[in-house]
């Protein structure tokens, strides 16, 4: 099957105009948020798992379907069937931010916005937004296959046995595996849908993703709270992540919660 993305991109698009006037609160939805200032929100395996131990519980008390998820550095896609969504979303977003803001010792925002959705109104736009939201890791430049992102309902489909997740959430499969029927499908859908990604994608792997950033973060952290270096060693850890990974100013900013005028003055007049 073929998929024309700059059409479904432009429905994608008025779907996202009209979610923003009157908010749609039954059916089938993507849904989608980022960290606020585009901060890094996932740093270890606690902060995706209480995230998806949380959506579960409060999808359940909502009477609410996870269909697909793809938890990123820092944001976050899912196609939920809900018949209440906003309220469910408030109560999920709530829950979550209360326990990562007192996990790290810091008070703020933690998400621009309290989420955003489209609503999928065609068998077709579901279809789409499923293969949109399972192939993020490879659009990411994270992967080249969906099975090796830990971080995705991916694991969950035709009957997994070597899925990490299944403790922490529910996920119903039923719809995925009616379209695609089975994993092999499904998997060329994926690949199928980011063509222009994996079949010229080579040049791009120089890119640093965020998650060997934080990954090279944690280990420098050795178990301390990012929120507790000093100046002198918060320099030290910049120059880290700039000189043994590779990391842009912006994905400093963002996987440190900082400013990112301020990361790029330290780098070019360090005090």
């Amino acid at each position: 099957m073929s998929y024309n993305l700059e059409a479904i991109e432009s429905r994608r698009m008025k779907e996202m105009k009209n979610s923003t006037r009157t908010r749609q609160q039954s059916g089938h939805f993507h849904v989608y948020f980022r960290g606020n200032n585009k901060f890094a929100v996932f740093y270890n395996e606690a902060d995706y798992i209480v995230f998806l131990q949380k959506l579960n519980l409060v999808a359940k008390e909502y009477n609410t379907k996870t269909c697909a998820f793809a938890l990123m550095d820092n944001h976050v896609h899912l196609h939920l069937i809900t018949e209440d969504l906003t309220e469910m979303m408030r109560a999920f977003l709530i829950q979550y931010s209360r326990w990562y803001n007192k996990s790290k010792g810091i008070n703020g925002k933690l998400f621009s916005t309290p989420f955003s959705s489209s609503p999928k109104y065609s068998s077709l736009l579901v279809e789409d937004n499923l293969l949109y939201i399972l192939s993020n890791p490879i659009k990411s430049y994270i992967c080249t296959n969906p099975e090796e992102y830990k971080w995705s309902s991916y694991h969950f489909y035709f009957n997994n046995k070597r899925n990490p997740l299944r403790e922490y959430i529910d996920i119903d499969t039923t719809i995925v595996e009616n379209i695609f029927g089975n994993r092999k499908a499904l998997d060329n859908a994926i690949l199928s849908y980011n063509a222009d990604i994996t079949e010229t994608g080579g040049s791009h792997w120089s890119f640093t993703p965020d998650f060997e950033i934080i990954k090279h973060m944690n280990s420098i952290l050795n178990g301390r709270n990012l929120y507790s270096l000093d100046k002198d060693e918060m320099m030290f850890l910049l120059l880290s992540l700039r000189k043994d990974k590779g990391a842009t100013f912006r994905q400093i900013a963002s996987i440190t919660h900082g400013s990112y005028d301020d990361i790029r003055r330290s780098f070019c007049h360090p005090k």
